[in-house]
């Protein structure tokens, strides 16, 4: 009987030490890995108007999806990179996506302060434009039809290791140059390739 009762007591550690393990290697991978990298200032939490409201939606999106909430409610896919260059991030990274009733192209840049793989504040533009060496990460979204433009002013930007992929959680307003109103949010999983 004592042999029964230290092995179901070893048996139990190694199952404990398991979910211990994983409960941890989940954590640093939410945060953003032990590699990641916080470039700039944590931009302001912006100061909630009529106009920066955006209508709430509580649909759910696949994991590999991205959700889009206030003037688009519904999820998007990746349809196809645009401009895919490997390495640096001073050139934009650019997809279309394809969303349940909208189409959107998404530009993702690090111009003048890519330090590789990993997560990036974004706060409002110095500059209305990309390309624009300025050391901001930016993120845009375009709607396809329209054109329209919206540019990020507060979220944060992940860089997976292989540099073509990641995760942006971010709210995008008319122009970065005008007072912030956050009109559009996006979060999800982002490839270019």
């Amino acid at each position: 009987m004592d042999q029964e009762v230290r092995r179901r007591t070893r048996a139990l550690a190694v199952i404990a030490a398991v979910v211990v393990v994983i409960a941890v290697v989940g954590l640093v991978y939410l945060r953003g890995g032990i590699t990641s990298r916080y470039t700039g200032a944590v931009a302001g939490t912006p100061t909630p108007s009529v106009e920066s409201t955006p209508t709430p939606w509580n649909g759910s999106c696949a994991s590999t999806e991205m959700k889009f909430t206030g003037i688009f409610n519904e999820c998007a896919t990746v349809d196809k990179g645009m401009s895919c260059p490997s390495g640096s991030f001073n050139q934009a990274r650019v997809f279309r996506m394809h969303g349940t009733k909208d189409d959107f192209i998404v530009y993702i840049e690090v111009n003048g302060n890519y330090h590789g793989p990993g997560t990036y504040v974004l706060e409002p533009w110095p500059h209305n434009s990309l390309g624009v060496p300025d050391g901001v990460a930016k993120v845009a979204v375009r709607e396809y039809v329209t054109g329209r433009l919206w540019e990020s002013s507060a979220g944060s930007l992940t860089i997976d290791n292989l540099e073509n992929g990641g995760f942006v959680y971010a709210g995008l307003g008319p122009s970065a140059n005008s007072p912030v109103v956050v009109e559009l949010n996006i979060a999800g999983w982002w490839s270019c390739s």
